[in-house]
């Protein structure tokens, strides 16, 4: 199966809490999936199938898998040979903790891919939050492809949570956003306390950034400017147009913009907050 954002949607189905998030994401960077799971996530066993071969090493489940005709060697090879994706090594991880097992995962699994509105866009729709209207259903999609671009170039999987206040985020915070303006009219943000603002610069850069320098929100601002600019590629495929805005910073600020969404969003190295509105919010 492809990804469908897998941790997404076990925070939305309840199988998860907000506060195993980072550590379950952190341990996923290093998770191996093992046989059983790279057959169940690619759709060559079933859970029960995998239950009758039994536990042991991933070498004598194969062993016994294929003497029972549930796995041929070519499947094997192929099976490992292949990249994991991230939601397999999230489910090794559940699967090593204890928190499922192989029958809950298959539907897990199933349901993920049926999933429609994709998890994502779900949890931000579920903000749910009247003064925003119409405007949520392109926020769900912002935040979509957002994830996409933590993915490509800062190589995280992510989970957002809406966010009612600013509780979590320290006292100490930066922020930088950018503005997109025309046929649709949309401000977004990145706010992070210095570790996790540090981290997105030194991924997104190849820099040992070690302060928040020139340099750290120089490159925090053009992640966001490539981001909208693929986002706005994306609307123009619908005859929409629209220009970006050069992009601002700021150091402990509150945000403030109309038809404003805060969303909480969990990473392999912490978490920051994505901030939406309708006009600039940094002031």
């Amino acid at each position: 199966m492809s990804s469908c954002y897998f941790a997404q949607y076990l925070l939305n189905a309840g199988f998860l809490a907000e506060d195993q998030l980072l550590p379950l994401l952190r341990q996923a960077t290093d998770a191996v999936p093992g046989t059983p799971l790279l057959a169940l996530h690619q759709g060559i066993m079933t859970a029960a199938q995998i239950a009758s071969v039994g536990s042991g090493s991933d070498e004598e489940f194969a062993v016994r898998a294929q003497e029972r005709g549930l796995l041929t060697k070519s499947q094997l090879v192929n099976m490992h040979q292949a990249i994991a994706g991230r939601d397999a090594c999230f489910a090794q991880v559940l699967l090593d903790s204890q928190l499922v097992d192989y029958a809950k995962l298959e539907h897990a699994f199933r349901q993920c891919e049926l999933a429609e509105p994709n998890p994502v866009v779900a949890a931000v729709e579920s903000a749910r939050i009247h003064e925003i209207g119409q405007d949520m259903a392109f926020y769900g999609e912002y935040v979509d492809a957002f994830f996409r671009s933590l993915l490509r170039f800062m190589d995280t999987d992510a989970v957002v949570v809406p966010e009612s206040t600013l509780l979590h985020i320290a006292e100490e915070t930066y922020a930088v956003s950018q503005r997109l303006s025309g046929d649709l009219n949309l401000a977004a943000g990145i706010m992070a306390d210095e570790r996790v603002f540090l981290e997105m610069a030194r991924r997104y850069s190849h820099e040992d950034i070690q302060l928040v320098d020139d340099l750290a929100v120089d490159s925090i601002a053009e992640f966001l400017n490539v981001m909208n600019g693929l986002f706005a590629v994306n609307l123009s495929q619908r005859d929409m147009d629209v220009d970006l805005e050069m992009p601002r910073s700021a150091c402990n600020v509150r945000p403030d913009g109309s038809h404003q969404l805060m969303l909480r969003v969990f990473t392999d190295f912490g978490s920051f907050v994505l901030v939406l509105a309708t006009d600039e919010f940094l002031y």
